[in-house]
């Protein structure tokens, strides 16, 4: 898929420890070697991989994960559980991009729907700039996720 700038492809493993950087600035406190075990397993997913939007010098400027998963509403959902796009002068453009390209894996695996997990501040704040852009391209809120963690 392209913009004027911007270009969307799969991840592939060369280029797993330089995402690591917009990983880092998406303040996921994700170590690099949590990083690259989970990025090496997503690009190995027969279900699911790794989708960079990137320029075309290279620059990576964003992100999604995703995985095809059974759904008892939707039969199948694409569910994205990682997405990050920034740009200094732009950052709708990227974001847009990656929204529209998960619409067109979706529909490309059969998917009746797209699950898109957004991390979210505690307590009250402002919506992001990727919620705000999400719910414009037509995503709304379906569900409520909670985490608890075991490890």
């Amino acid at each position: 898929m392209m913009s004027d700038r911007f270009t969307v492809t799969p991840l592939d493993r060369r280029r797993i420890d330089q995402v690591y950087p917009l990983i880092q600035a998406g303040k996921s406190g994700i170590s690099r070697e949590e990083w690259r075990d989970y990025a090496a397993r997503m690009i190995a997913a027969t279900d699911g991989g790794i989708r960079v939007a990137q320029v075309d010098h290279g620059y990576i400027h964003g992100l999604y994960a995703f995985q095809a998963m059974p759904s008892p509403k939707h039969g199948t959902v694409l569910q994205v559980d990682m997405f990050l796009a920034m740009d200094l002068f732009e950052p709708e453009v990227a974001i847009d991009l990656l929204l529209a390209d998960m619409d067109r894996e979706a529909l490309d695996r059969a998917c009746g729907a797209v699950h898109l997990h957004l991390p979210q501040a505690d307590g009250p704040a402002a919506p992001s700039r990727a919620l705000e852009r999400a719910i414009s391209h037509g995503h709304h809120r379906e569900d409520l996720r909670l985490c608890r963690v075991l490890v």
